[in-house]
């Protein structure tokens, strides 16, 4: 299989594979909702989610991974052109990949011993606040900080300069993945508690994904290294 191939194909099962994840964590768990709850219930809730919960988490971690050689697959399809744009399309989506990875990673390695821990029949008062307060840092530099500050950061970056990149060939695609961007970075704000901001942000993801799914089966079916563009002012 070609870059090409690879690329397209990881451009469409990526936004797949996380829709698929998420939505079974919003069917089995709660999420995202069940984040804003104290940390005893959510570790309550996660003791009895049982196997498909770490199935449907493990899909979250995997499709934040697969960002990462589709983003090296764009940077190694546009680089001998245009060097700077597809070197930074590729960092961005690298780094962008890795610490959504990481953030998502508590859920599969750390949580579950704290929710054993916590829901444990000889549990004191002691070990329950002991887990709540090492799930509440986890999740609040992890998973807020890491996961979610950083990773809305770098996506939106690493949409902007795909959108670059594909924009002298499929303007539509570019100015909506521009829109998208905005989107995903204005999640950024909720953590200043800006109203709206988580909304606009799961709104502008779902059509991030789409947009990346379009772009995937678009890669594949032209047949063609797409041809990176920089707008020029008339």
């Amino acid at each position: 299989m070609s870059v090409r191939h690879v690329t397209g194909a990881l451009l469409v099962a990526v936004p797949l594979i996380l829709t698929a994840g998420f939505t079974g964590l919003q069917t089995t768990f709660d999420y995202p909702s069940i984040l804003r709850h104290p940390a005893g219930e959510v570790l309550t809730h996660f003791a009895a989610g049982g196997l498909d919960l770490h199935i449907y988490w493990y899909a979250m971690f995997f499709a934040a991974l697969g960002l990462i050689p589709a983003a090296v697959g764009i940077a190694l399809m546009n680089f001998k052109d245009h060097p700077f744009a597809a070197a930074l399309a590729g960092t961005f989506g690298v780094v962008g990949g890795l610490v959504q990875s990481l953030g998502l990673l508590r859920w599969t390695v750390l949580v579950p011993g704290l929710a054993a821990a916590y829901t444990a029949p000889g549990a004191t008062d002691l070990d329950k606040a002991l887990a709540t307060s090492a799930f509440d840092t986890a999740n609040a530099y992890l998973g807020m900080g890491v996961g979610e500050h950083m990773g809305y950061l770098l996506t939106a970056l690493f949409t902007v300069m795909v959108s670059l990149i594909i924009i002298k060939r499929w303007a539509a695609m570019a100015w909506l993945g521009f829109v998208l961007a905005a989107g995903v970075a204005f999640g950024m704000l909720e953590l200043a508690q800006v109203p709206g901001a988580a909304m606009i942000n799961a709104i502008a993801y779902m059509g991030w994904s789409l947009w990346a799914v379009v772009l995937g089966a678009l890669i594949l079916w032209r047949g063609q290294t797409v041809e990176v563009g920089m707008p020029v002012a008339a």
